[in-house]
């Protein structure tokens, strides 16, 4: 074998060994990269890389064969022949690992832009709660707005009826008046910062309300609750402070006609498939008889306040008032509807049973 020959060996089996450790490289970082995501390395790449490895280490071999003499001479021309197709396979299997590389690299860009996008979403999800939030302490701001709304005329009412009862020389009924009238205010202190409570609160508070306009009445009215058997007091969530005004416009407005015989304010409270509902009624001369225009204004206002309040809840309630129904239980007079969803669904309510149970 002449030296041409040797030389020409020897610098093919240098480059065939540095293309050999350089594929053997890459085939093992596409397989590292493809075990981590197959989505980035398709299979053809793999098996680019490992052809081109397999033909660079079987040209080598016979290049080695050569210069030792175990192949005849005849293969020589075969063996550069596998040699360059190695190169070949090689510089191809180089081009394709370059460009996926390249691909590989955008992928921070993508994944920046990515972290972007979220931390941009991550911000409107916050700035979406801080509006909640806020609008939430709006509402709760209208609630007790118009709570405090109910109080002055009922205030007015209290004293005007204290005036009279001093004014006859009556001083143990005003007396009496005073006793209730703290009772009453005591309650409402009590429950200043809730909106819901038990339902048995509601019913203290109106009857409380009651003992205290009957010691301001000139006559004796029956006041009845009808409380179906289902419903349990202790048990059901109720907007406070809500049937007062009801109550009142019943006693001081349905029955001030001194006509009426044996005056009768009747309350009936019942589920009605998954509704509260709690009625207000009276036996008085009804909504057409009312003839008194002042009269006719305040009771309006009044259901207006108790409406605004129903609309300021988080599950919404109704307010009907309503005359000639079926189920009225006197011949006459005029029926004030409530009607309360599932309380049982306020988040409100739920966390205070359970910190009452745990």
């Amino acid at each position: 074998m002449s030296l041409a020959v040797l030389n020409e060996l020897e610098i093919f089996l240098i480059a065939l060994v540095i293309l050999f450790c350089l594929g053997f490289v890459m085939a093992l970082n596409l397989i590292k990269i493809y075990r981590r995501n197959s989505a980035y390395i398709p299979h053809w790449q793999i098996a680019l890389a490992a052809a081109s490895s397999a033909f660079a280490f079987i040209a080598m071999l016979f290049i080695v064969c050569l210069q030792f003499e175990l192949l005849p001479q005849e293969m020589h021309s075969s063996v550069l022949r596998i040699a360059l197709t190695a190169v070949a396979l090689m510089g191809i299997n180089g081009a394709t690992y370059g460009y996926r590389l390249r691909q590989l690299t955008a992928i921070p860009k993508q994944t920046k832009n990515t972290l972007i996008q979220e931390q941009l979403l991550l911000q409107s999800v916050s700035q979406s709660q801080q509006n909640l939030a806020l609008k939430e302490k709006v509402v709760e701001t209208k609630r007790k707005h118009l709570k405090s709304q109910m109080n002055p005329h009922f205030l007015f009412n209290v004293l005007t009826g204290v005036q009279h009862l001093l004014q006859n020389a009556e001083s143990e009924r005003a007396s009496r008046v005073f006793h209730r009238f703290r009772r009453l205010l005591m309650l409402g202190f009590m429950s200043q910062e809730h909106i819901l409570g038990p339902l048995s609160q509601e019913i203290e508070h109106v009857n409380q309300y009651v003992d205290l306009e009957r010691i301001r009445l000139d006559r004796p009215i029956t006041f009845v609750w009808n409380i179906h058997k289902d419903v349990l007091p202790e048990l059901t969530p109720c907007p406070l402070f809500i049937l007062q005004p009801l109550v009142e416009n019943a006693i001081w407005h349905g029955l001030a006609d001194q006509a009426i015989a044996n005056p009768e304010v009747q309350i009936q409270i019942r589920w009605i498939n998954e509704d509260l509902e709690i009625n207000v009624c009276d036996n008085g001369s009804g909504l057409s008889k009312a003839s008194d225009p002042h009269r006719q204004k305040h009771r309006s206002r009044g259901t207006a306040i108790v409406r605004e309040r129903l609309t300021l809840l988080r599950h919404r309630g109704t307010l009907k008032i309503q005359e000639g129904l079926e189920e009225h239980p006197f011949p006459c007079g005029v029926t004030a509807r409530l009607s309360f969803p599932l309380w049982v669904l306020e988040p409100a309510w739920n966390q205070r049973e359970q910190r009452q149970a745990s």
